[in-house]
């Protein structure tokens, strides 16, 4: 039950998507075309205006990357966050209202147009739709592989969806680069159904679509956010017990696992490894899916792994109610180092201090005055992102930009912040996600309402 009810819910939640796309096309009757679909008229309000901006501006990354930013790199996230808050003073007020009225002005319904009406030059358009094309794709796709990440999460033991995840994986297997033995089904599954869908209600129902769309799952991510927040500090023990288990944890190394079995042998991504002494004990997981056997020889054996190599009593804890819960045999093994982090290696608190730790800077994640580079960086950088420009001249007057400059500063602060607290607490409660950082959101997620009693 609780397996189909991730499914129910996620049929569901698309079923609000396009009801809000069906009603957004109905909205068009009788109006320009052009502007409707692509604008919604110019006339966005308060709550859609500011809700559209602030759910545009926390994507895929806020709830992919930087949650596993958070995970890998500990309190320091706060300091490179900061300065994303004051993006809409700069971002929105920077420009936005001479944005608008160019536009309205000029009558263009995308900034390209808008560019060419403005300099009197088809030129600075078409180089302008091709700029936004190119570097268009690389955040959308940064997006889709978010949503697809989500859903293989969350969808990952319904039955219905492990049948279609098998069969997509015998499709794709022959072809070349995508295919082969470790084709990942789930993934490529998850991507396709999700880029169709936004596809489909986007194209539906027009800009007013995914601005009613925005609403809804600005509502649903602020709401999400606050409901985590009081399951992470009340299944953590509070704030206070969650900064001292951090202060305490080492980064992880890298290496691999020598196994000794006997037959053929398939190991999990995911999988935990312990090795026990009088003196120490070690936590190891396995970073991928392998598939081993006795007669296979040398690197064939070999599972790539991270090393807990001084492992908390919190963190222990966690692995071992996990280890209880696996269906492998115990496997005898050895374990080879490869590498570990380049700053923090063995020291307890970076974590909870700057630079925070770093497998590839011998300076740390963030050193302070990078850091504060990011107040300036964020609010520039984002006045120009053309999913930002495109809602700016669609706003209905000034006193709706002034008042969702605020709106939103005060939106990004309940939203951020909690996330940093969220995911810190995520160390302690889900050790060893560091082999697949980017699934942390969808994971806590899962853990936090499955200890809760919701399904």
């Amino acid at each position: 039950v609780a397996n189909n009810a991730a499914l129910v819910s996620f049929c569901i939640y698309t079923l609000g998507v396009f009801l809000l796309a069906w009603l957004a096309g109905r909205k068009r009757e009788g109006k320009s075309f052009m502007h409707e679909y692509f604008l919604g008229s110019r006339n966005l309000g308060l709550w859609a205006f500011a809700l559209t901006y602030a759910a545009t501006s926390a994507s895929g990354g806020s709830f992919m990357g930087f949650p596993a930013k958070i995970y890998t790199y500990g309190w320091v996230m706060a300091l490179w966050i900061g300065g994303y808050i004051v993006v809409p003073l700069v971002a929105i007020g920077l420009i936005s209202k001479r944005l608008n009225q160019v536009a309205r002005k000029s009558g263009s319904i995308t900034v390209p147009e808008m560019m060419r009406k403005r300099l009197g030059s088809p030129i600075v358009g078409q180089v302008a739709t091709v700029l936004l094309m190119f570097f268009q794709f690389f955040f959308l796709l940064a997006q889709f592989k978010a949503g697809a990440k989500i859903m293989t999460t969350l969808l990952g033991d319904v039955a219905v969806f492990i049948s279609a995840k098998d069969a997509v994986e015998s499709v794709i297997q022959p072809l070349p680069w995508i295919g082969g033995s470790e084709a990942d089904g789930a993934y490529y599954l998850c991507l396709l159904v999700f880029a169709v869908l936004v596809v489909a209600y986007t194209a539906w129902g027009g800009f007013r679509a995914v601005v009613w769309t925005d609403v809804m799952q600005g509502v649903v991510m602020l709401v999400g956010v606050v409901i985590l927040l009081g399951l992470a500090l009340s299944q953590v023990g509070g704030l206070a017990n969650a900064t001292r288990e951090v202060a305490r944890m080492v980064p992880p190394e890298n290496g691999v696992l020598q196994l000794e079995v006997s037959g053929e042998t398939k190991i999990p991504q995911g999988t935990w490894f312990k090795l026990e002494s009088e003196n120490q004990l070690q936590y190891f997981r396995a970073k991928k899916d392998a598939s081993i056997s006795s007669d296979q020889n040398g690197g064939e054996n070999e599972v790539k792994v991270i090393c807990l190599p001084q492992p908390t009593h919190a963190e222990a804890k966690a692995i071992e109610k996990q280890l209880a819960q696996q269906s492998l045999a115990i496997i005898p093994f050895t374990y080879t180092k490869e590498s570990g982090y380049l700053y923090g290696e063995g020291k307890q608190g970076v974590y909870v201090s700057a630079p925070g730790p770093s497998a590839t800077e011998t300076q740390g994640f963030l050193p302070v005055m990078l850091a504060m580079c990011f107040f300036a960086f964020w609010p520039f950088a984002g006045s120009g992102q053309p999913s930002y420009m495109a809602r700016q001249m669609a706003f209905k007057d000034t006193v709706t930009l002034r008042r969702s400059i605020v709106f939103v500063m005060v939106y990004f602060s309940l939203i951020y912040f909690p996330l940093i607290i969220i995911f810190t607490c995520g160390r302690v409660l889900l050790p060893g996600w560091e082999i697949d950082s980017d699934r942390i959101m969808p994971e806590i997620a899962v853990f936090l309402t499955s200890n809760a009693g919701a399904p």
